[in-house]
């Protein structure tokens, strides 16, 4: 999942980041309401994308097996984004939780997704 994610938000590519959700999945940005369905996650990131250039490392730090269908994971991100109107660079350093879900086809799909700054 780190892999797929940092590709997609490093493409600054709203559709490949939807499709790393579920459906009914919820993501909930620091100190804003949640974000439900993968529809108004990927309009969300859409944006980001619109007024900067965001590039991402997304490294795991841990993946808890919680059944055969079911893992909890942690990341830790390292990344910028670079305005578009003014070239301003935005560094930032991030915990990334996720819990997947296994579907029938054997694909892991984010459910939930919270975060915090460092």
């Amino acid at each position: 999942m780190c892999e797929r994610y940092e590709a997609a938000v490093s493409a600054n590519d709203s559709v490949a980041y939807r499709k790393l959700f579920a459906t009914d999945a919820i993501r909930i940005p620091p100190g804003l309401e949640p974000e439900r369905g993968a529809d108004e996650i990927s309009k969300s990131e859409q944006k980001d994308y619109d007024v900067a250039k965001w590039r991402i490392q997304s490294r795991p730090i841990d993946a808890l097996q919680i059944d055969d269908d079911w893992i909890y994971g942690i990341a830790e991100v390292d990344g910028n984004a670079v305005a578009y109107a003014d070239g301003t660079i935005n560094s930032f350093k991030l915990t990334k939780t996720w819990l997947l879900h296994r579907t029938a086809s054997g694909e892991g799909l984010i459910k939930r997704q919270m975060w915090n700054l460092k």
